[in-house]
């Protein structure tokens, strides 16, 4: 029985929480919902208006949907609408509530001020059906406005101050100078002072002009400028139709804007003309009233110079895309290309045939891609001698893929001695670039050779021979790692032991190229002081290195020859220490190890 009384409890909880849910709860939010409707001044959809009157003391003004959510006034002007304030301003009616009742059948609706009535605000549907508001005093206590409804007595009260409803011609209408994508925009031209500054998009690629001065453009500049012509806006209206634009200074403009947009068959222009107390009377070319533009959007366009927008990135530059590179100072001449089958490997051309240092080659990409235009000296430069340029003192060639090349030319040093003056390929501008950017691109033969003196691979070796004049040491590698042989066996030794010499082997590289060695009683290599080789596991040398005395004048150098390459180097003394050169060390590395 007390199972069953457990049932019928479950059960009724059940059917409790089942009624809140599907009964009270959707009852509740209806009611709620009803409620909030209840209170609305005017009940109605934005998406179904189709005209907006507001009738106030300046007379009416009326606008009409044209579109989706497009407007034009059509009194007491024929102009665009402003279709963001317009829907805003529904969607503030839309959601207006009256905070009370004050009479249901008023006597004297006079006393309300509602007889004369400062603003009606009136809508057209699509179903055909009128809505609407008159607007009397406000409220003597302040924060609140009287009203009714068109074709209703009910005098309510709306807590809402009256300039949020009473708006003006000037609010209600497009205030846009130009409407245009900005990124269709191909041709921009600027003419004031007799002079005409243009901007022309080819491609990705802005070009610039200003009389004989020619210049590539900063597409982020240029973009930011069209950005600032797109959001400009007229300050005041001044004339809808003049008889004459002399009064106004747009007979003779002091200023002309044409953009031409790749969408549209006739430009967007723009004249403005003089300055009084509303602005710059301006006016567009295809309208025929006058307005006034802001002093500072005048000055944008009337002070914009050319060297404003000249591109400041040196070079548009991707790396991957480079074929080779040229190098032309005083007494070289260098030529690198890419290895087709690695592209991070590069080959010296010129003035010898080699490898190149493949990474010191990416990095003079890499810091090519990252400088920039300190400061632009001279737009066009008709002498180029007093700068150094004529002829250059250095130049860079940058080839790409498609054989289209790309040249810095680099002149004298600045008085202070901290910038070089520069001119890019087909610019007659001459520029400032700093020193430390200019020594990472140009750089020496020495520089950009392949330095290694050993070409193995590190999996490939079997056998360490390191001898020294006193003692010789022998590693051969084993399942575990590397042992020692001689001079005595040390099975098994830390396995970074041979794995460091030969990360020390390969990274080894020559200092400068002896080219006229002295005997091998100076360079030492009658008694080498470290002979080192490598052995696969077919037995077969895959290099050696010797290490002689230490370079006079010099004893952080010391002289080395290597198997698999002719002629006497130098490298640096470090490598001499970098290497074990007794049984000591294999030992005390095992044990701390």
């Amino acid at each position: 029985m007390k199972f069953k009384g457990t049932i019928w409890l479950t059960a009724a909880f059940i059917g409790l929480v089942l009624y809140h849910f599907l009964v009270d709860v959707p009852t509740e939010k209806r009611q709620k919902e009803e409620k909030a409707r209840s209170e609305k001044v005017l009940l109605f959809e934005a998406e179904d208006v189709t005209s907006l009157t507001l009738s106030g003391k300046n007379g009416p003004i009326i606008l009409k949907q044209v579109g989706a959510n497009e407007w034009k006034m059509t009194e007491p002007v024929e102009a665009s609408g402003d279709s963001t304030t317009v829907s805003n301003f529904l969607s503030l009616l839309k959601q207006l509530n009256f905070a009370r009742v004050v009479e249901e059948t008023p006597a004297d609706i006079s006393v309300f001020g509602l007889d004369t009535p400062s603003l009606q605000i009136s809508l057209s549907l699509k179903n055909g059906k009128e809505k609407g508001i008159r607007i009397g005093d406000d409220h003597p206590m302040g924060g609140k406005i009287y009203l009714t409804r068109a074709g209703e007595e009910k005098v309510l009260t709306a807590s809402i101050a009256r300039n949020q409803l009473d708006l003006s011609v000037y609010e209600l209408r497009d205030k846009a100078i130009f409407t245009f994508d900005t990124s269709q925009v191909i041709k921009l031209e600027c003419v004031r002072n007799g002079k005409t500054l243009i901007f022309e998009k080819q491609e990705d690629t802005w070009n610039l002009s200003e009389g004989v001065s020619t210049a590539r453009g900063d597409a982020d500049e240029i973009l930011n400028l069209i950005n600032t012509i797109r959001a400009a806006r007229i300050k005041k209206f001044i004339d809808e139709q003049p008889e004459t634009l002399a009064p106004f200074g747009l007979d003779q403009p002091t200023l002309r804007l044409i953009l031409t947009d790749s969408k549209s068959d006739t430009p967007f222009s723009l004249l403005v003309g003089i300055e009084k107390d509303e602005g710059y009377y301006a006016k567009t070319v295809s309208g025929e009233s006058v307005f006034a533009i802001d002093k500072e959007f005048f000055d944008r366009l009337n002070n914009s110079r050319l060297v404003d927008f000249m591109k400041k990135t040196l070079i548009d530059l991707k790396e991957n895309e480079v074929a080779s590179l040229a190098i032309r100072a005083e007494g070289e001449d260098i030529r690198i290309v890419r290895n087709e089958e690695d592209k991070q490997k590069w080959t010296l051309e010129h003035p010898v045939k080699e490898h190149a240092n493949s990474a010191a080659v990416n990095n003079l990409l890499f810091d090519l891609k990252d400088i920039r235009v300190v400061e632009f000296i001279k737009t066009s430069a008709t002498d180029l001698k007093p700068f150094g340029l004529g002829p250059p003192k250095k130049k860079l060639i940058v080839t790409d893929k498609n054989g289209k090349d790309w040249s810095l030319s680099l002149g004298e040093l600045t008085t202070e001695k901290t910038h070089h003056f520069a001119q890019r390929t087909g610019e007659e501008a001459v520029f400032i670039l700093k020193t430390t950017d200019v020594e990472k691109i140009f750089r020496s033969l020495h520089d950009l050779k392949d330095r290694t003196l050993l070409g193995f691979k590190k999996e490939e070796i079997e056998r360490i021979e390191v001898r020294y004049p006193n003692q010789t040491f022998e590693l051969k590698r084993s399942e575990t790692g590397w042992r020692l042989t001689q001079p005595e066996r040390v099975d098994p030794i830390q396995g970074f032991i041979g794995n460091d010499i030969l990360w020390t082997l390969n990274a080894l590289e020559f200092e400068s190229i002896v080219s006229s060695p002295p005997d091998d009683e100076v360079t030492g290599f009658n008694h080498p002081r470290l002979m080192v080789y490598l052995w696969d596991k077919n037995n077969q040398t895959q290099g050696h290195v010797e290490v002689g005395n230490p370079v006079p004048d010099f004893p952080r150098l010391h002289y080395s020859r290597v198997g698999e390459k002719l002629g006497t180097y130098t490298i640096k003394k470090r490598f001499l220490d970098e290497i074990p050169d007794n049984i000591d060390k294999f030992k005390r590395k095992l044990s701390t190890g």
